[in-house]
């Protein structure tokens, strides 16, 4: 078992989170953590959708064919490659959410 130490001015905080025990205190603080980051990543590409007015894979497929202009112009190859980054992202958060083991609909959380 690890031992946690923290701030005695946090400890009244942390006691009044939800959960039973450290435990699953400390694994709904990460499933919200990591589920904002996820949240933020879907947001980028979301931005990313409207610009090009096309989702992810449409998108490739354009840019290969070359009829988004051309591939190697700074701001196209800039956003084609965060986009690329935002979907291995968004894959890493999920599975990082799925190891937490939290559900939003499930009361306790954390198993």
């Amino acid at each position: 078992m690890t031992t946690i130490e923290m701030m005695p001015r946090i400890r009244p905080i942390f006691d009044r989170l939800e959960g039973e025990t450290t435990d699953q205190k400390i694994a709904r603080l990460l499933f919200h953590q990591l589920r904002r980051y996820l949240e933020e990543c879907e947001r980028e590409m979301l931005d990313l959708e409207i610009k090009y007015g096309l989702a992810y894979d449409q998108f490739k497929a354009r840019l290969e064919r070359g009829e988004l202009g051309d591939p190697f112009s700074y701001p196209l190859e800039q956003d084609a490659m965060r986009w690329d980054d935002l979907v291995v992202e968004k894959h890493q958060w999920l599975s990082y959410l799925k190891i937490v083991g939290c559900d939003s609909r499930d009361e306790g959380c954390c198993r």
